[in-house]
């Protein structure tokens, strides 16, 4: 049977149109300009062969044809919006594929995620180490976890999670040794650095109000993983992210003789908007915000 349907597309500006009785209001709320409002409300009275509105100064009513149109055309776009959301909060075949910064997967996210894993034991999560930015759908990334603060790009739904904080951490046993009782005593020390993070200590430094030494100097590493390794190895000093050192402070693998300063950042979970309701991700989502706001293990 073939259906004799009325332009959809026109559906949703009539509905506005007839409810605020404003074509403005419609454009504005669709981001189409007015004349594409009312050429659209136009085709929809040439396919019914009725007249919908009345065109008056400044001013638009309904006539008997559209007020008795509306209760339908309302009803149906219910319907296709809760069938849309239905399908969209559906789980979706396949792993959940988790986009993470590499010394945060290693330090924080895989020691916990045994946690998500026996509550969800439906759930395959996959690893992918990257810090770049991420394109959702050209990398099937499911949830990307990284840290920043905003503006975030258009379309991606940001969750903070962990605030970043930053501070020199070295052995124990090193700091034992060495003459650290002011943060100016760093200059006589090897300082750590790493590639993905060049700013560390002369964001620090410029933090904290540290003036007479030259964070230039020192070893050099690729990765956040390798210079609090080199640290807790009696190498230097690093900076260490509080979230990511946290379990070695406890341990007593890592000491950090100045405490920490916030960076203003702060770790995020980053979705995207589209596919924020689908139930791998939600859930996922839902056990990260959840853990303790210290980000002790569980």
């Amino acid at each position: 049977m073939v259906r004799r349907l009325p332009p959809l597309k026109a559906l949703p500006a009539f509905e506005i149109a007839a409810d605020r009785l404003s074509f403005s209001a419609a454009a504005a709320d669709l981001n189409l300009t007015h004349g594409a409002v009312s050429r659209q409300i136009k085709a929809l009275e040439d396919h019914l062969g009725v007249t919908l509105f009345r065109r008056l100064n400044r001013r638009i009513e309904l006539t008997e044809a559209g007020a008795s149109l509306l209760p339908p055309v309302r009803e149906a776009l219910h319907q296709l919006e809760a069938g849309a959301a239905k399908v969209v909060a559906q789980p979706r075949q396949g792993p959940l594929v988790v986009s993470c910064l590499a010394t945060f997967m290693m330090r924080w996210l895989i020691p916990r995620l045994y946690g998500f894993s026996a509550a969800h034991p439906g759930i395959e999560v996959r690893l992918s180490a990257a810090h770049a930015p991420v394109e959702f759908a050209r990398e099937g990334v499911d949830i990307a976890i990284r840290i920043g603060k905003p503006p975030w790009p258009p379309g991606v739904s940001a969750h903070p999670f962990l605030e970043e904080q930053v501070g020199p951490v070295c052995a124990p046993g090193w700091l034992a040794s060495a003459a650290l009782k002011r943060p100016v005593d760093l200059k006589r020390y090897p300082l750590l650095h790493t590639e993905t993070r060049p700013s560390a200590w002369p964001d620090w430094l410029a933090a904290t109000g540290v003036d007479g030494i030259d964070p230039s100097g020192g070893i050099r590493f690729e990765h956040t993983y390798f210079s609090l390794e080199a640290a807790a190895g009696g190498l230097g000093v690093a900076i260490g992210s509080l979230p990511l050192v946290a379990d070695d402070l406890r341990s007593g693998r890592l000491v950090a003789p100045f405490g920490f300063a916030p960076s203003g950042r702060s770790y995020c979970l980053l979705t995207a908007k589209k596919s924020a309701g689908i139930a791998k991700v939600k859930a996922f989502r839902q056990w990260v915000l959840a853990l303790p706001a210290d980000g002790a293990v569980a």
